[in-house]
């Protein structure tokens, strides 16, 4: 048997100070693993200049990589932080870091971005067992752009990437059925996010979140998450000007960077702008501020149907903070019993507009009913989601790598 696993070598093109699912959850896993005792070094693109080349953050060692920034494209549904690594001398770079660490295992978080490439050049080149994390599926919201994702998904980083890796991570049902379908491969693990209590807010900077956003005195409906052709609120801004005739003082709170204007379009189309407001990207050190101020999450993706949908990271802090989560997903996502429809959560059809008006109206209206929805959802997060688990599963993981890989 493979000695202990002492030292984890992740990669990820997203990582904190930029804000995403992926790169809240690596950072996490991250820092769960250096408190195991382990050594933990991440390999990251440094898109932002004003970033640190390397940085110990919590004891992990974070190592940002010169990267060529993309513009934003329709293909990429206008993602941000779109950027390139793949370029001369990151190579050199990254077999230094790994071998200053002699890292036992890979960790590669996300297979559609290019430090995948890089990943797999390491596992070949030093002989490091690799494990990839799927975290989305790869899709557009317009069928002429699946056109190329489905292939390039399917065919060319199936190859590329998802052969070589020892063992897939999938982070909920959903994704572990679109890993065998679109892949066909059979080294298959469900691995819960971790979620943790989001710290807690400083008065000054609930404050200061009042004022900006002008929510003195307002019911928030608060909906975390980047804001692009698959995840529009298109539903959530119509379904507005029926809340406020019941409740005058509701707001739509969206937060996250927005890469189209649809939503925008419809509040000024039904002219309810004061009601729904776009903060932009806020640091994920703020979730406990706006959590703490809501009185209700609603988020969601809107995919091919509730049964291949999933909740996001936000809709599981909402949750974990005691928070009414109104979302369209598949309730077995997370394994039978883990999500149950109207007792820790309330699950909607999507493109159902004067229903999810009603939802809302009913949970603003009614105090008991938050507490309650709100009690049963920490509790179903403490006992699935809680870090200690999902860091001694990920380790297992690990350990299986190192017998599945193919030694010389």
């Amino acid at each position: 048997m493979p000695p202990e696993i002492k030292s984890i070598c992740m990669f990820s093109n997203l990582y904190p100070p930029i804000v995403s699912g992926s790169s809240t959850q690596s950072s996490a896993l991250a820092r769960e693993l250096v408190m195991q005792g382990k050594e933990v070094a991440v390999i990251t693109a440094r898109v932002n200049r004003d970033t640190k080349i390397y940085e110990n953050i919590d004891g992990v060692h974070v190592y940002r990589i010169p990267c060529i920034k993309l513009p934003k494209m329709e293909i990429a549904l206008n993602f941000p932080w779109l950027n390139l690594t793949f370029i001369p001398g990151n190579m050199r770079r990254i077999t230094e870091i790994i071998k200053k660490h002699k890292s036992d295992v890979l960790h590669l978080h996300n297979h559609m971005f290019d430090l995948a490439f890089s990943a797999v050049r390491i596992r070949k080149n030093l002989h490091i067992p690799m494990v990839v994390t799927i975290h989305t599926m790869i899709k557009h919201s317009q069928n002429i752009y699946n056109m190329l994702l489905y292939p390039a998904d399917k065919i060319f980083l199936k190859n590329a990437v998802i052969k070589n890796a020892d063992i897939v991570i999938s982070p909920d049902y959903n994704i572990l059925n679109y890993v065998r379908t679109a892949f066909r491969v059979s080294n298959n693990r469900v691995i819960l996010y971790g979620i943790e209590i989001p710290k807690p807010p400083s008065r000054e900077r609930v404050a200061e979140l009042r004022r900006k956003f002008n929510l003195a005195g307002k019911q928030i409906i608060l909906s975390v998450g980047h804001v692009h052709k698959i995840r529009d609120r298109k539903d959530l801004v119509e379904s507005m000007p029926m809340v406020l005739k019941r409740i005058s003082n509701a707001v739509l709170l969206i937060v996250g960077a927005v890469a189209t204007d649809i939503p925008s379009k419809i509040a000024m189309r039904l002219g309810i702008e004061d009601s729904v407001i776009f903060t932009g990207p806020l640091p994920h050190s703020d979730v406990g501020a706006l959590l703490s101020i809501a009185d209700m999450e609603a988020h969601w993706l809107n995919q091919d149907s509730p049964d291949k949908t999933s909740l996001g990271v936000a809709s599981l802090e909402s949750m974990r903070s005691g928070k009414v989560t109104v979302s369209v997903a598949n309730e077995n996502t997370y394994g039978p019993d883990v999500l149950k429809n109207g007792e820790n959560l309330i699950l909607v059809e999507a493109g159902k507009i004067e229903k999810l008006a009603h939802i809302i109206i009913s949970i603003l209206s009614d105090l008991e009913r938050q507490t309650k929805i709100g009690s049963q959802a920490r509790k179903s997060i403490e006992k699935h989601f809680s870090w200690g688990k999902i860091c001694s599963d990920t380790l297992s993981v690990y350990q299986e790598a190192r017998l599945r890989y193919p030694w010389k």
